[in-house]
C-alpha cells in the first residue's frame, strides 16, 4: 500500500439537536452504578422538557474500548418518541452520549448506590 494512500475517516457522531435544531436539548443523569470488573449496570434518567425518562444500561469495556448499551422500556419509547420521533436515532445519540462521559452524575443517589453495594458486599 503507498505510504501517501488514505484511511478513510471515520464517521463523526452527530447530535439529535445538530441534524434537527427543531428538537429540544436532553440532560442524561446517571444515578445508579453497579457490577464488577468487566461490565456495570447503570441506571438513570433522561431530563427533558422537564420530564424525566427512564433508563438502564450495561456499561463495558476492556478490548476494543468502552461501551454503553442503554436499554428503554417500551413506556420510555413511546414518551421519547412522542418527543424526538425516531427512536431508533434518540437511542443512538444517547448511546454515544453516554460512551463520551456526556451525562450528569447524582451525588446524592451515587453516595446511597455506593452504601448500598458495599453492605451488600459484607464491608461496613
Amino acid at each position: 500500500m503507498p505510504h501517501n494512500s488514505k484511511i478513510p475517516a471515520r464517521p463523526r457522531t452527530h447530535d439529535l439537536q445538530r441534524e434537527n435544531p427543531n428538537l429540544p436539548s436532553y440532560q442524561i443523569v446517571v444515578d445508579d452504578v453497579t457490577g464488577g470488573e468487566i461490565a456495570n449496570i447503570i441506571r438513570g434518567y433522561i431530563e427533558v422538557n422537564g420530564e424525566k425518562i427512564r433508563f438502564k444500561g450495561i456499561a463495558y469495556g476492556r478490548y476494543g474500548g468502552q461501551n454503553v448499551a442503554p436499554r428503554l422500556s417500551p413506556i420510555a419509547k413511546k414518551r421519547l418518541k412522542a418527543v424526538f420521533g425516531d427512536v431508533a436515532k434518540f437511542e443512538e445519540d444517547l448511546q454515544q452520549k453516554l460512551v463520551r462521559g456526556d451525562f450528569e452524575v447524582d451525588p446524592v443517589a451515587a453516595e446511597a448506590s455506593k452504601k448500598k453495594e458495599g453492605h451488600s458486599h459484607g464491608t461496613p
